[in-house]
């Protein structure tokens, strides 16, 4: 319990990333990375920082839940008061917009690379987490993904017009 209170805000970070952010699935993901940790626990054995490990876990949690819904059917969401889980920002209508235009990129690992850097992670961290992809080939990425976000900003306002 200690170490999912120690490693909460990530955990909701990740869950928000990855879940249709309605309420149910929001919690059910969160569920499933908490029972995952909990299984594994035994196994950590303190060769990185907690936090690094947790994520790991949890990113690899969120990824397989993400595949399995591929096969389900969209469900219509009537109510959108589901954010009161999430961290006050979420509920900013700029967060929103930016996640909005984050769920637009098609790999799985850009969404996984410019969320560790809109958390404030190092590029050296991002390295680690990522399984040892370089420091520049991450810079080279978090570069093209703004880069990304940016023209699906502009299209999406193409679109308004």
């Amino acid at each position: 319990m200690q170490m999912l209170k120690q490693c909460e805000g990530t955990l909701l970070k990740v869950c928000f990333t990855f879940s249709s952010r309605r309420h149910d699935d929001f919690r059910d993901l969160y569920q499933e990375i908490a029972t995952t940790l909990w299984e594994s626990w035994p196994k950590y054995k303190g060769e990185c920082a907690l936090n690094t490990w947790v994520t790991r876990i949890a990113l690899n949690v969120a990824l397989q839940e993400k595949r399995k819904q591929r096969n389900r059917p969209d469900f219509v969401e009537f109510d959108e008061k589901f954010y009161d889980t999430l961290a006050n920002e979420a509920s900013e209508p700029r967060f929103q917009r930016l996640y909005r235009l984050i769920d637009q990129l098609e790999d799985d690992e850009d969404r996984i690379i410019i969320y560790f850097y809109l958390d404030g992670k190092r590029l050296r961290e991002i390295s680690e987490i990522m399984g040892g992809i370089s420091e520049a080939a991450v810079k080279q990425r978090i570069y093209r993904i703004k880069k990304d976000l940016m023209t699906l900003k502009e299209k999406e306002y193409e679109e308004v017009d």
